[in-house]
C-alpha cells in the first residue's frame, strides 16, 4: 500500500517527539514495520549522531511541549534521555564545569520583571494565576490531576529566580517529573526571550540565582538553599525523610516553602498538613479540583474521564479525596516500602515474565513485564516494563506484544483470554509456542492471583516504580465477601472494567507468588443476614 507524503511527514513527527512505532502505527494507520521501514529509509535518527548535551535537552523538551499528557513511549524515552544526561554531565571534566557555574548574566530591571510576570499571568487560568499570585511564604495546595500545575510551577521558578533573586529547589516525585518541570520552564525563557545558562541540569538565570530540579531521594537533597517546592509531595517514597532533608533549605530569610500534589493518604505529610490546618496555621491553602479548573476554562471532557475510571480512582484523581478504603486489598504502607526509583531500569538480557490483561469495550489493554531476582529464600520481583494500549486495533495489540517478545527475554507470558481476549491469547500460542498461555478470569482464578500479589507486598519482596496510575489501580482491587468465598475486583457497572495493570502485574508474578488457598464457601461464613 502507498502512503503520502503528508502520512510520512506525520510519522516522523511523532517518532521525533518520542512515540513508539506500535503507538505511530495505530495514529497513522499502518503497520509498526512499515513505520520501522521508514525510519531507516529516510534516517530519522540521523539527527542522534549529536549526543551533546544540549541536543538531548532540546530533545527532551521538544518531547515534553506538547499538549495534553505524555504516553507511556513518551516517558520512558524522557527517562531514558534524563538518564543520557545524567551519565555525560558525570564524567564531564571538573574544570569545565566550575567555570560554567562562574558565568552570570546580569540581574534584570524591574520594569522587565514586571513585565515578564504580567505576560505569564496572561498565559494561565484564573486557578493558576491565583497560586502564582499569593505571595504567602508557606503555601499547599490539593490539586486534580492535569490541571497544568507542572506548567505553571516552570513559570514560578523563573519568577521566584528573577525577582526574588533566591535559587528555586524542585523535588519531585520521580526523576522524570523534575525533568518535566524544567522542561517547561526551559519553555516559558524561550517564550518570553529570557536568557539563562546550564550547568550539570541546573539553570543559572539572569542575576544568578539557579534552578534545582531534583528527584526524590532524601539522601541527596540535603545542603541546598533557596526558596522549596515540594512537587508531588504525596507521592515522594519517604515524605517524612524529605521533609526533614529539604525543608532546612528556607531557614535563613524569607524563602519560602511550597507543598503541592494530588492526594494520597491522610496520614502521610501532606495530607498531614492539608487536614490540619490547626497544626500547620502558617500555610496558605489552595484547592483545585477538576470542577473548578473547568469553570475557569480548563477544557476537559469530564463525562469521558468517568467512564474511564471506577467511582473511588476518579474522586482520588480529579475530587481531590484522600484514599481511605479499609476493604482495599493492599494498604498504602505496604504500596509505598515497595517503590524504587531504578524499577524500570533493565537489561535486555534477564529473563522475564510477562502478563496482559485485554482490554475490552472501553478498557486499556496493560501488559507488565517482571523479573525475579536474589537467592531462593528472598528472591524479589522487580517490574521491568509497563505499557498500557489505548484505542488501539487487536492486530496492533498483537503486533505490540510479539514486538516484545523480540526485543527481551521473556520466559512465559500469561493473557487473560476471558470473552475478547481468547483469540490474542490462541494467536500468540501459535506465535509462540511453549511461551504464551491463557488464563481464564474465574472468581477462584482472580482470587488465586490477587492473593499472591498481597503476599508479595506483604513480605516486602515486590519492586514497583513509583507511577501513580499503577499506584492508584493497586488500591482499587478490594476483598469483599460472599456467599461463594471472597471476590476480588475493583468498582465497576456493566460496560466497564478497571485495574487493568494490577491484573497483568498478577499474571505476570503467578510463579514468583506460588499457590495461594482460595476460600470457598465451606470454609467462609457470612456474618449477619
Amino acid at each position: 500500500m502507498a502512503y503520502s507524503e503528508k502520512v510520512k511527514k506525520e510519522a516522523q513527527r511523532l517518532w521525533l517527539a518520542g512515540h513508539s512505532a506500535l503507538e505511530i502505527a495505530a495514529k497513522v494507520g499502518c503497520n509498526p514495520d512499515t513505520v520501522n521501514a521508514w525510519r531507516r529509509r529516510y534516517q530519522w535518527d540521523a539527527g542522534d549522531a549529536d549526543s551533546s548535551v544540549r541536543h538531548l535537552r532540546e530533545k527532551m523538551a521538544a518531547i515534553s511541549a506538547g499538549s495534553g499528557e505524555l504516553s507511556d513511549a513518551q516517558v520512558r524515552k524522557v527517562d531514558k534521555l534524563s538518564k543520557a544526561i545524567r551519565r555525560m554531565e558525570q564524567s564531564a571534566p571538573r574544570g569545565r564545569l566550575r567555570g560554567a557555574r562562574k558565568q552570570k548574566t546580569p540581574g534584570l530591571s524591574v520594569e522587565v520583571i514586571g513585565d515578564i510576570r504580567a505576560r505569564i499571568l496572561d498565559r494561565l487560568y484564573p486557578y493558576q494565576r491565583d497560586f502564582v499570585r499569593d505571595e504567602a511564604r508557606f503555601r499547599i495546595c490539593l490539586k486534580a490531576r492535569q490541571t497544568g500545575f507542572s506548567y505553571s510551577l516552570g513559570a514560578e521558578v523563573l519568577l521566584g529566580a528573577l525577582a526574588r533573586k533566591e535559587n528555586q529547589i524542585v523535588v519531585s516525585a520521580s526523576q522524570d517529573q523534575s525533568e518535566i518541570v524544567r522542561n517547561y520552564c526551559v519553555k516559558w525563557c524561550n517564550d518570553l526571550g529570557v536568557e539563562y545558562l546550564e550547568d550539570k541540569g541546573n539553570i543559572v538565570f539572569p542575576g544568578g540565582g539557579i534552578g534545582y530540579f531534583l528527584p526524590c531521594n532524601w539522601r541527596t537533597v540535603q545542603g541546598y538553599t533557596g526558596d522549596v517546592y515540594l512537587d508531588e509531595y504525596a507521592w515522594h517514597m519517604a515524605p517524612a525523610k524529605m521533609w526533614l532533608a529539604v525543608v532546612p533549605a528556607i531557614t535563613v530569610g524569607k524563602k519560602r516553602l511550597t507543598v503541592t500534589s494530588t492526594p494520597y493518604t491522610e496520614y502521610d505529610r501532606f495530607g498531614e498538613i492539608w487536614t490540619q490546618p490547626g497544626k500547620y496555621p502558617r500555610f496558605s491553602r489552595h484547592k483545585v479540583d477538576i470542577y473548578r479548573a473547568i469553570a475557569d476554562g480548563h477544557r476537559v471532557d469530564l463525562e469521558e474521564l468517568r467512564d474511564l475510571f471506577d467511582a473511588m480512582t476518579f474522586a482520588q484523581a480529579y475530587e481531590c479525596r484522600f484514599f481511605a478504603d479499609e476493604m482495599s486489598l493492599l494498604s498504602p504502607a505496604e504500596v509505598r516500602d515497595a517503590f524504587r526509583d531504578d524499577a524500570l531500569d533493565m537489561n535486555t538480557s534477564a529473563e522475564l515474565s510477562g502478563g496482559t490483561d485485554i482490554g475490552r469495550w472501553r478498557d486499556l489493554t496493560a501488559v507488565v513485564l517482571s523479573e525475579l531476582r536474589g537467592e531462593k529464600k528472598e528472591r524479589e520481583v522487580w517490574v521491568r516494563h509497563m505499557d498500557t494500549l489505548d484505542k488501539m486495533s487487536f492486530q496492533a495489540q498483537e503486533d505490540h506484544i510479539g514486538a516484545l517478545f523480540e526485543v527481551y527475554r521473556i520466559r512465559r507470558m500469561r493473557i487473560d483470554r476471558t470473552g475478547i481476549g481468547a483469540q490474542m491469547a490462541e494467536n500468540l500460542q501459535m506465535r509462540y509456542p511453549g511461551k504464551v498461555s491463557g488464563v481464564w478470569f474465574t472468581r477462584e482464578t482472580k482470587e488465586q492471583l490477587a492473593l499472591g500479589v498481597k503476599k508479595l507486598f506483604e513480605g516486602r519482596r515486590m519492586r514497583i516504580p513509583n507511577d501513580r496510575d499503577l499506584t492508584m489501580q493497586l488500591h482499587a482491587i478490594r476483598r469483599r465477601p460472599t456467599e461463594k468465598g471472597f471476590t476480588y475486583d475493583a468498582d465497576r457497572n456493566e460496560e466497564i472494567k478497571h485495574a487493568d495493570l494490577f491484573w497483568a502485574l498478577a499474571l505476570s508474578v503467578m510463579d514468583a507468588a506460588g499457590q495461594r488457598r482460595v476460600l470457598g464457601r465451606r470454609n467462609v461464613s457470612m456474618i449477619g443476614g
